[in-house]
C-alpha cells in the first residue's frame, strides 16, 4: 500500500478514512483503456486531489467529477461507472494536511 504524502512532514491524522476502492482497467485490441471494473469499492475512502484534479482535467465515460451546483469539490460527486458496477462518491471534505479529500457514499 503506498504512503501518504504530507505537507509538513507530521505523520498523517489518525481518524482519515481507511476504505479503498480498486479497479482494473480493461484495454481494447489496440492497447486503449475501453472500460474498468469496480473490484472493490468501501462506502468511506481518502481521494488524493491529483487524483480529483485528474478526473476533472481528463473525464472519461468510467470516471468524472459532477460539479454542479460546487465552486469546490467539496459536495461533488465523483461517479466510476464500471463494466460490472457503478460507485459514487460524495466529496465531504478536504484535508490540506495529506492535500486528500474524503469520499463517501451518498445516502
Amino acid at each position: 500500500m503506498a504512503e501518504l504524502t504530507v505537507t509538513d512532514g507530521m505523520p498523517p491524522p489518525g481518524d482519515l478514512p481507511t476504505g479503498e476502492c480498486i479497479l482494473t482497467s480493461l484495454h481494447d485490441d489496440k492497447g486503449n483503456i475501453a472500460a474498468v471494473r469496480i473490484d472493490h469499492a468501501d462506502p468511506r475512502i481518502l481521494i488524493s486531489a491529483e487524483l480529483l484534479d485528474a478526473v476533472v482535467d481528463d473525464p472519461t465515460p468510467n470516471a468524472w467529477l459532477d460539479l454542479a451546483g460546487c465552486t469546490t469539490y467539496d459536495g461533488a460527486l465523483l461517479k466510476i461507472h464500471g463494466v460490472n458496477r457503478t460507485v459514487i462518491y460524495r466529496i465531504t471534505g478536504y484535508v490540506p494536511h495529506v492535500r486528500g479529500y474524503i469520499g463517501e457514499w451518498p445516502d
